[in-house]
């Protein structure tokens, strides 16, 4: 917890880096995210942990995938969104303070985490196309 406590202090949330995704969702619509994209080492540990929430239609976007995620320390439900280059290949719910490590499936080149029924609210599926602007 040292360890994480340390890091965190160079750490602003949230991370200045960002991006707009968009969602063709199945029924042919345009869906927008506003994204944080952490790019340092310590910002992709950090995530969305400590967070209260994220707003309507904002998430992370995690740029490359190297290794799975966990909830440790997120105090709220997400979607974790996987996508292999324009395409989403997988959509895998994350619990709250859960620390079980949630494994992409291979060849996933991004990450969108949204809140927790985004994907339904929105008629988002696997097979729908995303661009990032």
């Amino acid at each position: 917890m040292k360890l994480l406590n340390l890091l965190l202090e160079d750490v602003e949330i949230p991370f200045e880096g960002g991006c707009q995704i968009t969602i063709v969702n199945t029924d042919g619509d345009n869906i927008t995210v506003d994204c944080e994209v952490p790019i340092s080492d310590e910002e992709k540990m950090t995530g969305l942990m400590f967070r209260d929430s994220l707003d309507d239609n904002s998430g992370m976007f995690y740029d490359n995938v190297d290794g799975g995620f966990w909830m440790k320390n997120v105090k709220f439900p997400i979607e974790m969104i996987f996508i292999e280059n324009d395409t989403i290949v997988d959509i895998k719910n994350g619990k709250e303070f859960d620390e079980t490590t949630i494994y992409p499936p291979e060849n996933t080149t991004s990450n969108l985490e949204v809140n927790k029924g985004f994907t339904e609210k929105n008629n988002i599926n696997i097979g729908n196309k995303i661009y990032k602007s």
